[in-house]
């Protein structure tokens, strides 16, 4: 196996959509089970990236794992 010198984002991302896409991953069909959902604005980025945008992503995305461990039909809308 070899590890190319440069990364070729095209290349990787059309692999994974395509994959994603394959396998069904961007569909929601509405059940019984209790809705659990965020939905955050655009981003509205006044200044450089710092932890703190990092760290929010991070704690939506531990509510929504802990949502759907609870058996709750969670959506995440970044």
């Amino acid at each position: 196996m070899s590890v190319t010198k440069t990364y070729n984002a095209k290349q990787v991302e059309k692999k994974w959509y395509d994959y994603w896409m394959q396998n069904n991953y961007f569909h929601s069909t509405p059940d019984d089970r209790e809705p659990y959902t965020i939905v955050i604005p655009p981003p509205n980025v006044t200044g450089i990236l710092h932890m703190g945008h990092m760290l929010n992503n991070t704690i939506q995305d531990v509510l929504i794992r802990r949502a759907r461990l609870q058996g709750k039909n969670a959506c995440w809308v970044p």
